[in-house]
């Protein structure tokens, strides 16, 4: 699939670098044949389904589940013929994958490549692995929304471009399970394809108000399958995923079956008549009546994306020598409309080369490429600079030592090269550079532990919120905590910790790739993603939550012993009393006398009982005078209280 050349209004006939200054425009001159020569586009999507609703969609009327590692040994082919083509997809790609990471460091991590079913295109070495060859047709009518108001751009007619598709699984360490869509497409360097490439990027995420591209019946994304032949109808892009994800996982699910026949676990049959989708939908979303899912963006369901962009005149216009050298770019301004003050729209005119040079063109693409924006022609100079500024070299790096740019948002690693060898491998197989998406692969498979995480405290959270160990009335020390509660909590941090362990620690990634560059290349992806930030900030929540409950079992215990010393010095006080009783009664035979001796033992042995209790802190004046005070709902005698003498303030001893 070569890209096709730009056509001759996009490459122009005059000088368009001229108002870019004499030394930069020299540069973009001698690199300007690369723009010819068009680009190819690898995006590649990729769709968590929890462990969680894997166990419980595979397990029996008893609740037996099957879906653990050994299964995926089975299906990845490492003790038999495995299912499809996954022992052939495990050696093309597991081979580069260790050729960059030493993955045997992490001793509970391991990974399995599963195949799905695939149609090879004939006599095309680049048709391995392929699925299905589509035809995307964007809209001629786009629209968005930004900063308040409503832009628009019409285009003399859709555009489209035809795509390779490969798909495959893959089975983590953790038994959660990603499904990999990849999309190879080849675009040419004009305002067109650059729109459309943009489009396609919020079919995944629909951010600026274009959620339009995945529900509206008329101006929808649209998807038509080549291989379904020339009378296949026309799907929306979710219709055609969905419907894609559905025919893989129940391909899947019956080889899964039939593995867990052999180990005597029978499926209900009920479970193969559901859609699959309905497994990545978030809780309470459920397909409406005739089966119809939702178009929920994939975003929301958790996906990540790679893009690879392989283009020499990109990777050419993006090197520090040139990029650093721009300087004010000509600003298309969209008309306003007479009937709407908010409403404005582009002329597909103002984009040609006659009216916007093509490098000013390429870079507004660039810079709102990298950042899911499609209102990309209301950037300044330094918002470009600044878009364009990649993760990876990093800036004190030299010129020419990187033969890759690397930029990356929350939900997606971009890179751009000229061309790769690596690529070429791997393309094949599973339609992207295997050394960028085994960065991808890590990066999500530890993104998705620590959302895992986040669920796991809120929960611990919930649960002491719901004991009423984390009401901010119920301080250490006054009384209202109870020992069971506290022990309950205990028990429950206990749990937390084991699970925390079993299903999170011991199933994290870390930086096992060989070389500076991919270390460099994953730490700033990580960095991005927020995946370390966030998984130090629940630790230390969780971190204050146990200091704080080891603070009320230190309080309660300290409670209990001082219950367990008044109960013993009572003991001993009518021991001891019991003791005097029977002296009196030896040595005295007149009961009034004894009775005398006996009350004035007792005040005796009260009186030393109390100044023991005293002295050993046990029991403290003040607090049971207050006590008496509340009981018998009497106020201290405030002439009484003016008669104290006054206490020294401490401070001033010092």
């Amino acid at each position: 699939m070569d890209a096709p050349p730009a056509d001759a209004a996009a490459t122009g006939s005059h000088d368009p670098h001229a108002d870019l200054g004499p030394a930069l425009a020299g540069a973009l001159a001698a690199i300007a044949p690369l723009r010819a020569r068009g680009g190819r586009l690898h995006l590649t999507v990729s769709l968590p389904v929890d462990h969680r609703r894997l166990q419980a969609h595979f397990s029996d009327a008893q609740g037996r589940s099957g879906w653990d590692r050994a299964l995926f040994e089975r299906l990845g082919g490492r003790d038999g013929a495995g299912y499809g083509d996954s022992r052939r997809l495990g050696a093309a790609i597991e081979p580069l994958f260790n050729d960059i990471a030493d993955r045997q460091r992490g001793l509970f991590v391991q990974d399995f490549l599963i195949d799905t079913p695939s149609q090879p295109v004939p006599d095309d070495p680049d048709g391995e692995n392929v699925f299905d060859e589509i035809e995307l047709c964007i809209p001629a009518g786009l629209r968005w929304q930004t900063e308040g108001e409503s832009f628009a751009l019409e285009l003399d007619a859709p555009v489209r471009l035809p795509a390779r598709c490969r798909a495959f699984w893959v089975a983590h360490s953790n038994t959660a399970l990603t499904w990999h869509l990849s999309l190879e497409l080849a675009y040419r360097h004009g305002h067109r394809d650059y729109y459309a490439l943009s489009m396609l990027q919020k079919a995944v995420s629909p951010t600026e108000g274009t959620a339009w591209l995945l529900d509206d019946p008329e101006c929808a994304l649209q998807v038509r399958s080549r291989l379904g032949g020339a009378d296949a109808p026309a799907q929306t892009f979710m219709d055609w995923l969905q419907t894609r994800f559905d025919g893989h996982f129940r391909h899947l699910a019956g080889a899964v079956a039939g593995l867990l026949a052999g180990r005597g676990i029978e499926l209900p049959a009920a479970r193969a008549l559901g859609r699959p989708w309905a497994l990545l939908l978030p809780e309470g979303e459920t397909p409406a009546r005739g089966g119809r899912l939702p178009a929920t963006p994939l975003s929301q369901l958790g996906a990540r994306v790679v893009c690879l962009l392989e283009d020499p005149w990109f990777f050419a216009l993006l090197s520090p020598d040139i990029r650093t050298g721009l300087r004010d770019f000509a600003r298309p301004a969209p008309a306003r409309d007479a009937d709407a003050p908010l409403h404005r729209r582009y002329r597909e005119g103002d984009l040609t080369p006659e009216r916007l040079p093509p490098a000013q063109l390429d870079y507004y693409f660039l810079s709102g490429f990298f950042q899911n924006i499609v209102d990309f022609l209301r950037q300044d100079v330094s918002e470009i600079k600044d878009g364009t500024d990649p993760i990876y070299p990093p800036a004190d790096q030299a010129d020419g030592d990187s033969h890759f740019l690397v930029y990356a948002t929350q939900s997606v690693i971009y890179e751009v090269v000229a061309a790769s060898r690596s690529l070429e491998v791997g393309r094949g197989w599973i339609g992207t550079c295997p050394y960028l998406f085994l960065v991808h692969l890590m990066t999500l498979h530890n993104e998705l532990l620590v959302r895992r995480y986040e669920t796991m405290v809120r929960a611990l959270i919930d649960r002491l919120e719901g004991d009423g160990l984390l009401d901010g009335e119920a301080a250490p020390g006054s009384g209202i905590y109870a020992t069971s509660l506290a022990e309950d909590a205990f028990d429950a941090f206990r749990r937390f910790r084991i699970e925390t362990f079993a299903g999170i620690a011991k199933h994290r990634y870390f930086n096992v790739l060989r070389y500076d560059t991919e270390r460099a290349f994953y730490d700033s992806v990580e960095a991005v993603r927020g995946i370390a930030q966030r998984e130090a900030y629940w630790a230390g929540v969780v971190g204050e939550l146990e200091r704080t409950i080891d603070d009320l079992r230190g309080n309660e215990a300290k409670k209990s012993e001082r219950f367990v010393g008044r109960v013993l010095f009572y003991v001993a006080f009518l021991g001891l009393l019991q003791l005097v009783y029977q002296l009196v009664d030896a040595g005295v035979d007149g009961q009034w006398l004894k009775f005398k001796l006996d009350l004035f033992a007792t005040a005796v042995f009260a009186t030393l009982m109390l100044v023991l209790l005293h002295a050993r802190g046990l029991l403290v004046w003040r607090r049971l005078g207050r006590r008496r005070v509340r009981r018998w709902g009497r106020k201290p005698d405030r002439a009484a209280v003016d008669r104290r003498p006054a206490r020294p303030d401490r401070h001033e001893n010092r």
